[in-house]
This record gives C-alpha cells, sequence and structure tokens, in this order.
C-alpha cells in the first residue's frame, strides 16, 4: 500500500485547555445534533417561489411540503399529515406541484395511506385522486409527475397483495385531477420496476425508466417512450389518458443505466445515460425514427447519482427555452411552450473527486462534440454536496451544504441573464431557510472543515476519502497524545460520502475524535468502473479499503493506532462489523440498523433488493458459502472486538432478527456485545428523540471501550 498526503498536524495556542481526547466539553447536545439533522429534498419552482419537502425529527420524522415566502418558510401540508412514498420502500417522488390549477396546487402521498391526493390551497379538504386498494392488496405510490395543463397526474404505483408467494407488481398509472376525468388508467405495466415517469408537454409521449430482475437501475436500465391518446370510459362518460402506440427504446444495453429524462419544450428529450463510462448528459430527438442521442458533456465525472429513490434531479435548462414540468426536473409552471432558440444552457450538479459543484454545460445539440466543444464552466457558489436542483425564474433553485455549515435551499441566477458561456460575475447563492449557525450551539470556529484523501490500498485500486480533525476552540488534547478515530462507513454500499457539513460528525469531532470516512469500493462518484468494482467482493473489498484507510492516516501521525473504531448504517453496517473481523485496527464497531446476515438478508429483504446481492456477492445457491463467509452473524469468534447494535423495530429492509441473532451469537462467542431497540423506527431512524438516544449511547460506549 502507498498512502497518499493525509494532511497537516493541527498546531494550538499557549492559551489553549487541556483536555482528554473523547471528552472534550462540546458545546452540541445530542438532543441538539438530533434536531439539527433536517432532511431536505424534492425541490421545485413555480417561477416565482421556491417549495420543498422537509423532514422534521423534532415532529416524529413528518415530512412537510413548505414554501418560501420572502424571508419566510411556510408549511402547505394539510394539518398532521407526513408526505412520503413507500414504492421500493425507499420512495421518492411524493409529492408534485400542478400547474394549470391555483398557484400552489399540489399532488402528494400521504405517507399513512399511500393514496394520491391533490391539495388546493384554499380548499381544507384534500381530494383522493387514488381509490382505496381492493381487498387482499396493498398499494403504494411515488416517482409523480403532472401534466402541463394540469389535467392528469401520473405516479408509479406498486401493489402488494397478501399472498406472500406473490411477487409486487408495478404500473405507470395517469389519474384524473379534474371533475371531468376523475378516475384512472394503466398506462404500461410488465416491467419489475418503473422510474422517472415524465410527461412531454401535450401529454402525447410518456418518457419511463424501466428494469427487471435482477438488475438495479444504476447496473442496467432502459428508457422507454410510450406514446399517449384520449379515450373515454364507457361507463362513466370521463376522459381517460390512454397508451396508443407502440413503445420504443432510447436508450439501454446490458452495460449500461438511465436516468433523469426530462422533456424540452421543443419536444426532443434529456436523459443521462453512462454509456461511456460516466453518467453523463445527452439529448434526443424524442422521435422513434430520429437520429442517436447526443452526448452534451464529455468530461469524466458524474451528473447523476443511484436511483434509490424516485424523483432524482441534477440538472435544469434555462435560458430562453425551457423544459416541461412543474418541479423536480427543473420546469417551472406557465413556462411550456416558451421558445426554443437554442440560446438555452444546463445548470448541473457536476461530481468529481468525491465533491459536487455546479456548472453551465452549453447545449446546441448538432451533433456528438458540439455540446462538448466547451468544457462545464464552475459557477462560483458555496456548496460541496448537492443534492438536488430545479429552474426557478431566469436562474435555479438548489439544496446544498458547504463545509461549514448545514444543509439549506439556495437561488442562484447566473450572469448575464442569456446564459451564454462567457466569462462573466456571478452574484452570490442566498440561503432561503433561516440559518443561525453551523448547528445547534456550534459556532463557525468550532467547526471540522474535512480534508480530501486518497491512497493506492492492497487491491491496486485508488481509494478515496476524507477526514475531519477534532476542532473545538480554545481546547487541545494532552501533549504527545494522538487523538482516537471514528470511521464511518456510508450506506449503500451503491452511495458515496458526500463532503458537505454533518451535525453528526461534527458531534464527534466538537468532543475531540478525528473523523474519517471512506469512499470504498462500488462508490459512487468515481464512474461505472469504480462503482461496479465491488461486484463480488461485497464484505471484502469495502472493509479492506476502511482498513487501509484507518493504517494510513495512523501512519500519518493523524490518529491513535490504538484507539480506532468504526460505525456504519444500513450496509455500512456490515461494512464496519467485517472490519471488525480483520486481527486489525478497530477496537470496536457500532451498527445503526446495519446488515449482519447475508443469507437472512438475500432470503427477507424487500422487492427492489430481492436480487442486489446477486452481483454484489454472487447468485444463491451457487454462492452459499461466500455468504456465509461474508455474514458477521455466522462467524462471531471472528469479530475482534465490542459491538453496539442499534436497530428498529419496524424495519422491513433488515428485520430486527437479524440484530437478534448476531446479539446472541456473539455473547455466545463470549464478545462483549450491546443491543438496544427503537419501537416505531424503521430503517433509517426519523425520530429527534432516538436519533439522540442512538448518539448519547454511542459516545458513551466509545468512552467506556476505547479507555477515554
Amino acid at each position: 500500500m502507498a498512502p497518499g498526503r493525509v494532511g497537516a498536524t493541527t498546531t494550538f495556542s499557549r492559551m489553549d485547555r487541556v483536555a482528554p481526547f473523547g471528552r472534550w466539553p462540546s458545546p452540541l447536545e445530542a438532543r441538539q445534533a438530533a434536531a439539527g439533522k433536517v432532511s431536505l429534498s424534492e425541490i421545485c419552482s413555480d417561477g416565482q417561489s421556491v417549495y420543498w419537502l422537509e423532514s422534521r425529527p423534532d415532529e416524529g420524522g413528518r415530512v412537510v411540503f413548505v414554501r418560501a415566502e420572502g424571508d419566510r418558510v411556510v408549511d402547505l401540508s394539510p394539518e398532521g399529515v407526513s408526505i412520503r412514498s413507500r414504492v421500493h420502500e425507499y420512495g421518492g417522488g411524493a409529492c408534485r406541484l400542478v400547474p394549470g390549477h391555483e398557484r400552489g396546487t399540489f399532488a402528494y402521498v400521504d405517507q399513512a395511506d399511500q393514496r394520491v391526493w391533490l391539495h388546493h390551497l384554499a380548499v381544507e379538504v384534500p381530494i383522493a385522486l387514488t381509490d382505496e386498494p381492493p381487498a387482499g392488496e396493498r398499494w403504494a405510490h411515488g416517482g409523480l409527475d403532472a401534466s402541463a395543463d394540469g389535467e392528469w397526474v401520473v405516479a408509479v404505483r406498486e401493489v402488494h397483495r397478501d399472498d406472500a408467494d406473490s411477487p409486487p407488481r408495478r404500473q405507470v398509472v395517469a389519474l384524473g385531477a379534474r371533475p371531468g376525468n376523475r378516475g384512472e388508467s394503466v398506462l404500461t405495466q410488465g416491467h419489475d420496476f418503473y422510474g422517472a415517469p415524465r410527461l412531454d408537454a401535450a401529454s402525447a409521449r410518456l418518457a419511463v425508466v424501466v428494469w427487471d430482475h435482477p438488475d438495479m437501475p444504476w447496473d442496467r436500465s432502459s428508457l422507454t417512450v410510450i406514446p399517449l391518446g384520449r379515450a373515454v370510459d364507457d361507463a362513466t362518460g370521463r376522459r381517460q389518458l390512454v397508451a396508443s402506440g407502440a413503445p420504443w427504446e432510447v436508450e439501454g444495453g446490458s452495460d449500461v443505466s438511465v436516468g433523469q429524462p426530462v422533456w424540452q419544450t421543443d419536444g426532443s428529450l434529456r436523459f443521462v445515460s453512462d454509456r461511456h463510462g460516466w453518467w453523463q448528459p445527452h439529448r434526443d430527438s424524442g422521435t422513434s425514427d430520429g437520429p442517436p442521442a447526443t452526448r452534451l458533456a464529455t468530461v469524466a465525472a458524474e451528473f447523476h447519482g443511484p436511483d434509490w429513490a424516485l424523483g432524482q434531479s441534477t440538472m435544469a435548462r434555462v435560458g430562453a427555452d425551457g423544459e416541461v414540468g412543474a418541479n423536480g426536473d427543473g420546469g417551472a409552471a406557465g413556462e411550456v411552450g416558451a421558445a426554443d432558440d437554442g440560446t438555452g444552457v444546463l445548470v448541473a450538479r457536476m461530481t468529481a473527486d468525491g465533491r459536487d459543484s455546479l456548472v453551465l454545460i452549453g447545449e446546441t445539440g448538432a451533433g456528438e462534440t458540439a455540446g462538448a466543444a466547451s468544457p462545464p464552466r464552475p459557477l462560483p457558489q458555496p456548496c460541496v454536496s448537492i443534492s438536488a436542483l430545479c429552474r426557478h425564474g431566469a436562474g435555479i433553485a438548489y439544496i446544498g451544504a458547504p463545509l461549514d455549515g448545514p444543509s439549506n435551499v439556495w437561488t442562484l441566477e447566473p450572469q448575464p441573464p442569456q446564459l451564454q458561456l462567457k466569462p462573466q460575475a456571478t452574484p452570490p447563492a442566498t440561503p432561503l431557510r433561516p440559518r443561525t449557525s453551523p448547528g445547534p450551539s456550534l459556532a463557525t470556529d468550532d467547526v471540522s472543515i474535512p480534508e480530501p484523501f486518497s491512497f493506492v490500498g492492497r487491491s491496486g485500486r485508488r481509494v478515496h476519502g476524507i477526514v475531519h480533525a477534532p476542532t473545538l476552540r480554545g481546547t487541545t488534547g494532552p501533549p504527545g497524545m494522538l487523538p482516537p478515530l471514528v470511521m464511518g462507513c456510508h450506506p449503500g454500499p451503491t452511495g458515496s460520502v458526500g463532503a458537505g457539513f454533518d451535525v453528526v460528525v461534527q458531534y464527534f469531532t466538537s468532543r475531540g475524535f478525528a473523523y474519517a470516512a471512506v469512499d470504498y469500493a462500488g462508490s459512487t462518484g468515481y464512474g461505472r468502473a469504480y462503482r461496479c468494482s465491488l461486484w463480488g467482493q461485497w464484505g471484502v473489498a469495502d472493509s479492506e479499503d476502511c482498513v487501509d484507510a484507518a493504517h494510513a492516516l495512523a501512519g500519518q501521525g493523524r490518529v491513535d493506532p490504538a484507539q480506532m473504531a468504526i460505525r456504519g448504517a444500513s450496509s455500512g453496517g456490515l461494512t464496519a462489523l467485517n472490519a471488525l473481523a480483520s486481527d486489525e485496527p478497530f477496537a470496536v464497531a457500532v451498527s445503526w440498523y446495519g446488515v449482519t446476515d447475508l443469507l437472512a438478508l438475500a432470503a427477507s429483504t424487500h422487492d427492489f433488493e430481492a436480487h442486489y446481492t446477486d452481483r454484489l456477492v454472487g447468485p444463491l445457491p451457487e454462492c452459499r458459502d461466500l455468504y456465509a463467509a461474508r455474514s458477521p452473524a455466522r462467524r462471531p469468534a471472528e469479530i475482534n472486538g465490542s459491538v453496539l447494535l442499534l436497530q428498529g423495530l419496524d424495519d422491513l429492509v433488515v428485520p430486527p432478527e437479524q440484530t437478534r441473532a448476531l446479539h446472541d451469537a456473539l455473547v455466545g462467542a463470549g464478545r462483549r456485545c450491546e443491543v438496544r431497540f427503537f419501537e416505531g423506527e424503521g430503517h433509517g431512524f426519523r425520530r429527534a428523540e432516538t436519533v439522540a438516544a442512538c448518539l448519547e449511547e454511542e459516545l458513551a460506549f466509545y468512552q467506556r471501550e476505547l479507555g477515554l
């Protein structure tokens, strides 16, 4: 292994107080850190105001649709309603502005019943767009879209039958959004999965991403266009939107992943494909007999992420021409049908070297090299992690986190208004949500700023990560001592770390811990080859990369090699526990609703991930021995350290039985293991009191087991 430079040692003033590492007097309490983990998603705009979903831990994880009104954030959700989809269990696309109605009208999925509702702000009672499912079935909806005229809302429907032997089936349905067309019709079905259904300006074509078992959407998927027409229901006399012709495939293949279809106002179709090794934007004519799609950017960078949830949006076309839609795809209500004179450009999130940026991309559409003639031009703005963006007026709105403060909603209007690709000054981005400090009770000078590092691990592959030094104003550790390390393993495992501010990381660094996170094999943001490098190696390569990173940090004199902990959530829990099974260097592991038994996971997990392990480990039953060898619950005697398990009792992705089995196996093998279960929590803790209790438990566990 050839470790890279990790960073310089922090120096302190003579006036600094000396306190033991891991016990610094941080002003950030667990309950404040938990309440500060507000999740923002599904940003949209009507051209005048910006809207988004906001998950609030201090309201029990309730998800609320809000609008920025001047300097205020106003809740729009019906009282007591939490907006969340359960399609594929991870949901997404749970809310959609519906143009053609009163301003602010939106369709949403009620978390409680998973039905689609239409809410006019001037009417107190929402209107149900879907009926109750028939007896013996349970429905979920997500991936919402709305027609430009407000006549229709389309959704992915997931149908579960009470019969345990029947797998869920999925379809795309059109729901009437006006009294004259109330009811529904099925636009397409037959594939195992559907994502991102999008209507063109005339509701004459539906673009939708499809994939089938055993593929995950980031491994292999296709983009299909379905011609649409109108019909009248014989029984009710109501208008219906129906499929009316043979569909055609725009993009797909055995080694191709696609996403984010967006109709342009000139009738063309933009989408993302990794055909060339990176998720890059393409533009297609939108016709069945048109020329091949044009690649709009050829830079070796990612413009898309894994579709764990529906409704991903990382690009918006701005300028003289526009896009069709009312929110996630960047369009704005009232802008459909704007002139398409070719002067518009894309504003896109671009991921490279572990950080996100916003860039301008020329979009002439005149051939494979035309869009790439001018490389993407960075837009000055403060965020290094950007989750979503949309068109807003003459510019964009986006959700992003800077290095030194929590995630926020920002607006940015690149200059000049015509958005020609010329060097021009751009006004600073403006945050829309109130923000008084980087984190509750945490001043800017208390924030630990991450430093990137990379090294070549034992596999010969370059591994990437970030490290945070312990940071608290006026405080230093004992002379000659090095701080303990907490290493975080991101979930997924098809995911990434992200360099933006994380209040949980600051909870530990402000107490005198160093905190590191690794984009191990299989992580996203480094191209398809890196994403596929975990195929057949899950439970091995990911843990080895984390072990190698810990050695690299210790070798650079940044952390105490005798005081190392590793933590992870979901699949990151498996990575952490398998790292603890190596001979070194970690002494403890903490797993938040983590995978513990791959065989049990394959047998009991939900349909979306039913074959996820086929590529990550191997097909069953042929590879049964590999599954067992990489499952901590099946080799408890090899766990070399103490373990803390934190688990929700309502988890459908990693059932609590897995956690109970690991605990019993570890205790039976003479290992120290503590476990705590939480009622009402599923896969991903949402309640502030749960997160606070877990952080307090985890901190005490480190202090006790590492001897701090």
